[in-house]
C-alpha cells in the first residue's frame, strides 16, 4: 500500500506533474497487492533456520525494525537477518520512492536510517547498501548533533514553529565537515518515519551572504 501524500510530496519536491488519479486519492492509500507485514522473527517461522529467531535479542525485546541492531553485536541476529530477502518484502516498497530524488536523499527513523539514496551514499562516502540501519550520528558532524536531536524532537511534537529547512553541519570522510540545508517532511508510510534531503552549501554561497 503507497500512501498517495508521500507520493504528491515526492513529485512537488522534483517539480513533476501530479495526475488527476493521483489528486483524487489524496489522503488515502493506492491501491497495490496487499501483503500483511510480518516481523523478521515471524517471516522466518516456516524455515528451517527459524527456530534460532527465538534466541535472537531482537526477537526478545521485540526491535520491529531489526536493521537497527545489525551493527551492535550483543543484539544482532546470529543468522544475518538483516540480508536483502526479507528487506525486499517489507521494507523497500516503502523506501524505494528516493532512489528517483536527485539530490543526496534519505529515510530515517528514530535516528536510525531506514534507506538511502546513491547521491546521499556518494556524499558521504557510504554504500548504499551500508546505510540500512546505521544512525543518523554517523552523518552530522558532533558539534551539531545536539541541536539536530533536539530538532528532530520538536518536530516529532508537532511544534509549528520549527521550519521545515535549517543549517546543519554534517561530515564525509574525504573532506571533513560539510555545510548544508537540511530538509525534513514527515511521511505517513512508513509510520513515524522522515524524508531527509540534503542540498550542500557551497563555499561561493557562504562568501556571497557573508557579504550581504
Amino acid at each position: 500500500m503507497v500512501c498517495v501524500d508521500d507520493v504528491v510530496l515526492f513529485l512537488k519536491s522534483q517539480r513533476r506533474p501530479i495526475t488527476q488519479i493521483l489528486l483524487e486519492h489524496f489522503g488515502g492509500l493506492y491501491p497495490q497487492p496487499f501483503r500483511p507485514f510480518k516481523r523478521c522473527w515471524e517471516y522466518w517461522a516456516s524455515d528451517s533456520h527459524g527456530k534460532k529467531c527465538l534466541h535472537c535479542n531482537v526477537f526478545t525485546h521485540q526491535i520491529d525494525e531489526y536493521f537497527t541492531a545489525k551493527d551492535n553485536h550483543k543484539r544482532q541476529c546470529h543468522i544475518s537477518c538483516h540480508e536483502r530477502q526479507y528487506f525486499g518484502k517489507y521494507y523497500v516498497p516503502q523506501v524505494a520512492f528516493i532512489h528517483q530524488i536527485e539530490k543526496p536523499a534519505a529515510i530515517y527513523k528514530d535516528l536510525y536510517l531506514w534507506s538511502g539514496n546513491k547521491a546521499w551514499g556518494d556524499l558521504y562516502g557510504v554504500d548504499v547498501e551500508r546505510l540500512i540501519g546505521i544512525g543518523i550520528e554517523e552523518f552530522v558532524y558532533h558539534d551539531s548533533l545536539r541541536m539536530f536531536i533536539s530538532y528532530n524532537k520538536s518536530k516529532i511534537q508537532g511544534d509549528p514553529t520549527v521550519p521545515d529547512r535549517f543549517q546543519v553541519l554534517f561530515w564525509n570522510k574525504t573532506e571533513g565537515k560539510i555545510k548544508v540545508y537540511l530538509t525534513i517532511r514527515h511521511l505517513k508510510r512508513a509510520s513515524g518515519a522522515w524524508l531527509a534531503m540534503d542540498e550542500r552549501i557551497e563555499e561561493g554561497e557562504r562568501n556571497k551572504r557573508r557579504t550581504k
